[in-house]
């Protein structure tokens, strides 16, 4: 057996252990709700983060009006090669959501989201790409957001699951210990009244931040441990999350991506006002009120955000697919200083984006067939440059 068939079936097993004991003790919680009692903003799980290291994407393939056939897929593309890769961990059901921290220097961590034959959030961790994966266990559901895990420089990692808890682990994937809860912060945090907490990353000073969805205020929702309380048993949390405009003042806003680049934090957040929307990208060193944001980007009626990306350009850049029906509109922003460019009309039923350098490709899936289409910045439109066709086993959770 080779190292990643040895790693499926270890991870195999923990699956089929823990759902027992989850099943017996009663400890799985399904999905999360906000701290108000209301549901917790919904937030697209396709996703992309492109760093120094590589680009990484996931969306759901199969048969997507059809749960139990729909297989979520991780993809890898090593900085300086032109091909993407099919990544998924294998020997765990992903029906329900995949999410993954991939950090610009240590292994690439992957968690599995609740499904109906899954009652918990097992995961699984990859020094070299994704050749093998090491097993382990969250103690409850990862929440159905695409940075629901982070990972610091060294062995820490921090996740948020159901329940409105995150928590903590310093290397040992199946032990993990509570940091804070969102009804905790729903009480504590001036200025933000926390409905949800939407995202994890790993901050300055190997300290986790965290971003919410705010009921209101004058910032986006960017939580950190106050200085003053590290290493303290009781924490208190404070909102350092860039100033909304002035038009904006009092609009309820949910950060939906938090991601650690290499000199800083870059992040993406929508924020309402009445049926209105618009989405803002932002950047900064993730202390105090050094932040900068871009204009905002209003999501036309009737449409949506599909899908989120982080990186690109100068490795700061974001990325948002609008979606009406089967269509598909991209819009693209390299970093701080710069606004946002839409790109040609995409391909119907574009599922996610990624950012690599002056590039963005878009993803289509077909069933078992992933299209990936190239559309060069400048370039009049997008040009399909391969088509990957995933084995997906139908049928296997049932």
């Amino acid at each position: 057996m080779n190292g990643r068939t040895v790693a499926a079936l270890a991870a195999a097993a923990v699956v089929v252990v823990i759902v027992v004991l989850l099943e017996t003790s009663g400890t799985n919680q399904g999905a999360g709700t906000g701290s108000d009692g209301g549901p917790a903003p919904a937030i697209p799980l396709a996703s992309s983060v492109t760093s120094t290291k590589q680009s990484s994407v996931i969306l759901a393939m199969g048969h997507l009006d059809d749960p139990p056939n729909t297989f979520w897929q991780l993809f890898l593309r090593p900085s300086g090669n032109a091909s993407w890769s099919l990544s998924t961990p294998p020997g765990v059901a992903d029906n329900g959501g995949l999410v993954v921290a991939a950090p610009a220097s240590g292994p690439l961590t992957a968690g599995f989201l609740t499904s109906a034959d899954l009652k918990f959030s097992p995961v699984a961790q990859t020094p070299d790409g994704g050749s093998t994966w090491l097993p382990g266990s969250l103690p409850a559901g990862l929440i159905a957001t695409p940075d629901a895990i982070a990972a610091g420089a060294g062995p820490d990692l921090w996740a948020i699951v159901s329940g409105e808890t995150v928590v903590a682990s310093t290397g040992d994937l199946s032990t993990w210990n509570p940091v804070v809860t969102t009804h905790d912060l729903a009480t504590s945090v001036a200025g933000c009244p926390v409905v949800a907490v939407t995202a994890v990353a790993a901050g300055p000073a190997g300290r986790p931040l965290l971003g919410a969805s705010c009921a209101h205020g004058s910032q986006i929702g960017v939580l950190e441990i106050g200085s003053s309380d590290v290493g303290s048993t009781v924490q208190r949390w404070q909102d350092i999350g860039p100033q909304l405009g002035g038009g904006d003042s009092g609009a309820s806003t949910s950060v939906l991506r938090l991601e650690q680049t290499g000199d800083g934090m870059a992040g993406l957040a929508e924020v309402r006002q009445g049926s209105a929307s618009s989405l803002v990208a932002f950047w900064g060193a993730g202390t105090g009120d050094q932040w900068s944001r871009s204009a905002p980007i209003a999501v036309p009626a009737g449409w949506a955000v599909e899908a989120t990306g982080i990186g690109g350009g100068g490795g700061k850049g974001g990325s948002v697919v609008l979606g009406s029906g089967t269509r598909r509109q991209v819009e693209v922003i390299p970093g701080p200083g710069g606004g946002w460019t839409a790109a040609p009309p995409a391909p119907n039923g574009t599922a996610a984006v990624a950012v690599i350098g002056d590039e963005t490709d878009a993803f289509v899936p077909a069933g078992s067939d992933l299209s990936v289409w190239a559309w060069p910045a400048g370039a009049a439109g997008w040009t399909r440059t391969v088509t990957i066709t995933v084995p997906i086993q139908y049928g296997s959770s049932n």
